[in-house]
């Protein structure tokens, strides 16, 4: 099998922090063939980095090239499900940064389009592979712990303008979002997927929030609680505008407790008095 050949759809922040870093690895696997960007900043930069390569301003003259295989879509949130599934309909494969959509109705839309034609779409939700989740997953299905009951992850970090860098808090989509909630549905939607795959499916969830500046959306600040079968509760503080660190991830159950505490490591304790820590990879 040959290299799969990929269109760059946005190639901006993200692109330069982690696909293309990710690529250079998989150079073997993938192939650039192509850009795609609105703007002509992005076009010189590519023009620089990639003399010769296509380059379109337009996704849907992108998409329907036959020496496309794949592409990768790094739009605006709002863009995501149009740009995806207008890819589909070339019949290509999709890779898609989260959030796949704005809203269910369009989401569901996207699930619909993937079915039919018979293409694939990969969500691009890295948290879902960490070794976090991995190892909170297994201590939580091991019975370690006991029959599990609640559990209170704290992640707080900043997102803002900062002048004269390049960063995602400058970016304009961001500080002006057509999409609800602000920057939880854009960075703490990472920490919502790793609880799911954590925990499953939460049966409610019910949350308060609020907002500091006029600036990234609706909130600045969400705390939430979400309520699983088998009595698990949990609990969740969410900010990208009060930071200060010292966040962490515990998990209770009835013979014990995990924790983490961003130390690149889990420490186990049981009620029996046994001990055990468990190292996390940096990533």
């Amino acid at each position: 099998m040959g290299k799969i050949r990929l269109g760059i759809i946005g190639p901006g922040i993200i692109w330069k922090r982690a696909h293309k870093p990710a690529l250079k690895k998989f150079s073997n696997r993938f192939e650039i063939a192509a850009f795609c960007a609105t703007s002509e900043k992005s076009k010189n930069k590519i023009n620089k980095e990639y003399p010769g390569m296509p380059f379109y301003k337009d996704y849907k003259l992108l998409v329907k090239e036959s020496f496309i295989d794949a592409v990768i879509i790094m739009t605006p949130i709002p863009m995501n499900p149009v740009v995806a599934i207008e890819a589909l309909n070339a019949g290509k494969d999709v890779f898609l940064e989260k959030p796949m959509a704005t809203n269910v109705k369009d989401g569901k839309e996207l699930v619909k389009k993937e079915k039919e034609t018979g293409k694939r779409v990969f969500i691009l939700e890295q948290y879902a592979y960490k070794s976090l989740t991995d190892e909170m997953t297994k201590i939580v299905n091991s019975g370690l712990l006991g029959d599990v009951l609640m559990f209170d992850r704290l992640y707080h970090g900043y997102i803002g303008f900062k002048e004269g860098v390049e960063d995602y808090g400058n970016t304009e989509w961001r500080i002006k979002p057509a999409f609800p909630l602000g920057i939880l549905f854009d960075g703490g939607i990472h920490e919502i997927a790793m609880l799911s795959k954590i925990f499953g499916k939460p049966l409610a969830v019910y949350a308060a929030g609020f907002k500091c500046r006029q600036e990234y959306g609706d909130y600045d600040y969400e705390s939430m609680i979400f309520e699983y079968k088998n009595n698990l509760i949990g609990t969740f503080s969410d900010s990208f505008f009060l930071d200060g660190n010292r966040n962490y991830f515990n998990v209770r159950g009835t013979k014990g407790l995990a924790f983490y505490e961003e130390d690149l490591k889990i420490t186990i304790e049981e009620n029996s008095g046994r001990r055990n820590i468990i190292k996390i990879k940096d990533e």
